[in-house]
């Protein structure tokens, strides 16, 4: 009877021991679960939503050049592009072959797209091809399944309505450069893979004025990283439109009478104001291959050239002064008491 009584009280201690395990291990429990759910429900809410929600930069539109008259010289057009997010894409080199599947991919294209991927954070979009077509852009949306991380975005690219005939005034902008990024860093708009700058002429001059300020789109995004939806949306500010003295009437014709003569320039000059009128400078350039991206072949042809279209004549040109210098020094001799009005 003492042996049963004996292990009567160790059963019972041992179950009673049991049970306060338990009880402890469900308060644990307990506990985690209040803490994860009640008191880091905001932060865990918040990082669930950041892996839902992307916010992109939305570059703004360049603003125009216009003439006196206010005539376009430049403005913008709609465009297409396929554009690659690294962290998305997985095999980088498989997905490029399925993309050139479909639509040509250059290798200096892919050079590019690897260069830059390797440049820059590995969640910013690096486009693979612009200036797609109708039919382009149709053969990637319909196979964006297949192709991870690839999308199609649609954007800007400036116009030239003038070509050849303002480029030396107007200028022209390109893609941002490592020394371009390295100089001006800070603005975030350079990081997007269709941006432009102004690099000659009003374009570069006027470059910060007109590049406008970005805006952004909330976008949902699945497990893959695919877009659902637009959530909101907030447009940037367009940027600022400059008007030049130029009369686009008179430099046509003075381009025209510049290019019968192979190479030459001219500059008109208001008398009262000394606004520029004209600033022909020929042969010209055109300014929409920069912007679209320049061919090698292209690139040789201008530099090349023995007119040296690059070259505008009316600023950068070096040529003796000739009798057009003989008005100075009449000028200046009248100024100096030398010579009279009557003399």
């Amino acid at each position: 009877m003492q042996r049963e009584k004996t292990r009567g009280k160790v059963l019972t201690r041992r179950a009673i021991l049991l049970a306060g395990g338990q009880v402890a291990l469900l308060a644990t429990v307990a506990g985690r679960l209040y803490y994860l759910q009640v008191l880091e429900a905001s932060r865990f809410g918040m990082l669930a939503d950041e892996n839902r929600i992307n916010i992109r930069l939305l570059a703004p539109p360049r603003g125009k050049i216009l003439d006196r008259f206010g005539v376009a010289l430049a403005t913008n057009r709609p465009t297409y592009r396929s554009v690659l997010v690294a962290e998305q894409a997985g095999d980088l080199t498989a997905t490029l072959d399925a993309v050139n599947a479909l639509v040509p991919v250059s290798d200096s294209d892919r050079r590019r797209v690897v260069r830059e991927i390797r440049e820059k954070h590995s969640f910013v979009p690096v486009m693979i091809r612009e200036n797609l077509s109708w039919e382009e852009m149709s053969r990637i949306e319909l196979n964006t399944i297949e192709l991870p991380g690839v999308s199609i975005e649609q954007g800007l690219m400036r116009f030239y309505p003038f070509g050849p005939s303002a480029s030396h005034v107007v200028g022209y902008v390109a893609a941002v450069s490592e020394k371009d990024l390295q100089q001006d860093g800070d603005d975030p708009l350079l990081e997007l893979p269709d941006f432009r700058i102004g690099k000659s002429g009003i374009e570069k001059s006027y470059d910060l004025a007109m590049r406008g300020t970005a805006g952004t789109s909330q976008v949902e995004v699945n497990a893959y990283g695919k877009v659902v939806r637009e959530l909101a949306r907030e447009d940037g500010m367009a940027g600022e439109d400059i008007a030049l003295g130029l009369d686009m009437e008179l430099q046509d014709l003075a381009v025209q009478r510049c290019t019968a003569q192979g190479s030459a320039s001219c500059v008109l000059l208001d008398a009262w104001t000394g606004e520029v009128l004209v600033l022909a400078s020929s042969p010209g350039y055109d300014p929409g291959a920069f912007s679209a991206g320049i061919t090698q072949a292209m690139w040789q042809s201008l530099i090349k050239d023995p007119l040296n279209p690059l070259n505008d004549k009316a600023i950068s040109g070096t040529y003796a002064p000739g009798s057009t210098f003989k008005p100075l020094g009449a000028t200046a001799a009248l100024e100096a008491g030398v010579i009279t009005a009557e003399t």
